[in-house]
């Protein structure tokens, strides 16, 4: 009992990450889900389980790196891709909060050397993926040559400037407001409206506004995969001869993706989101998560029960009849997961820096029903 206590006074007064297990079944059962990856012979994941501002299950399974036997731990640091989509979309918030960007203005407006899409297509229509954008294998935009796909990762890379001179051509894939339409291509140039307006890139927009005043000392939009990152863990896939590859990716754009973190870190981001400490305030964070209501009726999650919607970057609706907010991230060599439950004061974390989650059943999804099980439907 002292040392329960011990480690949730530790947990209370540090933003730093507990290692601690103060639900002995629950980290049991975690455990079991990932005991394939718990070795320092395989990539694997750092999973965290938050509940009221605190990590009660924090740990990591296998290596950040297989060539120097890393382990993973709280300070590694992954790559979570799609998770990255609510950072991008809480820069453009704040730009609108502050009176220099419209939400309903039409993107020509900040890109004026967009392709003309003889329709409007506004910011907020690309936030919630009503643009009609479409995403990147539906427009042909990773083509390098007709009918030859770019590969993501271990190949020749494209700069910035380059892909959005591919991107910024694309024809739309469907009229705008018609149905969501999960779009990449948005969200990339949602960070190239960020850069126009502010005048500053969304890495340097995002740490000056979002992640330095988090003292989220480790996160960033990574526009220079070339960088030297301390603690970060490598990307891989497994081979047919049962061992593994490593697979990063050579491309730097951000906007869609691109945010590395830590679950030391990210921890600082989900209490934010409880207290509304970020610019603009409970309105601001209000705004982020709420669904368009055309979202509601065009999409399907692959997490939460019928009728989500999509807010800022963030799905919101129901997992198992419990109210959560949850995105998704998949990046060549990483997977991550981002739950909150707002009700119950819980939220749940994976980063994983292997590629094979969804081979044997997705393990972000019995992470989540393992939570709603022993932590929600038995309070």
């Amino acid at each position: 009992m002292l040392k329960r206590l011990l480690g949730l006074l530790i947990a209370l007064n540090s933003a730093a990450l507990t290692w601690s297990a103060e639900i002995p079944s629950l980290s049991a059962d975690i455990d079991a889900i990932f005991a394939d990856y718990d070795a320092p012979d395989v990539p694997g994941c750092a999973i965290g389980v938050i509940q009221n501002g605190a990590y009660i299950h924090a740990k990591g399974y296998g290596s950040a790196n297989l060539e120097h036997g890393i382990p993973i731990s709280g300070n590694s640091v992954f790559r979570i891709g799609s998770v990255s989509k609510q950072f991008t979309a809480t820069a453009v918030a704040i730009l609108a909060d502050r009176g220099v960007l419209s939400l309903d203005a039409d993107i020509h407006q900040y890109l004026p050397d967009l392709k003309e899409y003889n329709a409007k297509v506004t910011i907020r229509q690309m936030i919630h993926h009503l643009s009609g954008m479409g995403d990147y294998e539906m427009t042909g935009a990773y083509e390098i040559a007709p009918g030859k796909a770019f590969r993501f990762g271990n190949e020749d890379y494209w700069t910035i400037d380059e892909f959005y001179q591919r991107a910024r051509n694309q024809p739309l894939a469907a009229a705008p407001m018609q149905r969501f339409e999960y779009s990449n291509i948005a969200y990339f140039l949602l960070s190239q409206v960020v850069e126009r307006v502010s005048g500053i890139t969304l890495r340097e927009f995002a740490s000056k506004e979002l992640f330095g005043p988090l003292n989220m000392t480790a996160t960033f939009f990574n526009d220079n995969v070339n960088g030297v990152v301390p603690h970060r863990a490598d990307g891989y896939t497994p081979t047919n001869t049962g061992s593994f590859e490593i697979l990063m990716t050579n491309l730097d754009w951000v906007g869609d993706g691109g945010v590395y973190t830590t679950l030391n870190d990210f921890i600082k981001w989900d209490q934010a989101l409880k207290t509304g400490n970020i610019p603009g305030g409970m309105a601001l964070r209000d705004l982020l998560l709420e669904p368009h209501p055309l979202t509601k009726k065009t999409m399907t999650s692959y997490l939460l029960d019928e009728g989500a919607g999509y807010g800022f970057g963030i799905e919101v609706g129901q997992f198992r009849g419990i109210p959560a907010h949850v995105h998704t991230g998949s990046w060549v060599g990483f997977r991550a997961l981002y739950t909150r439950f707002p009700e119950n004061d819980i939220s749940a974390i994976a980063f994983c820096n292997r590629d094979d989650l969804l081979q044997e059943g997705d393990k972000r999804r019995e992470l989540l029903d393992l939570v709603a099980s022993e932590l929600l439907h038995h309070r």
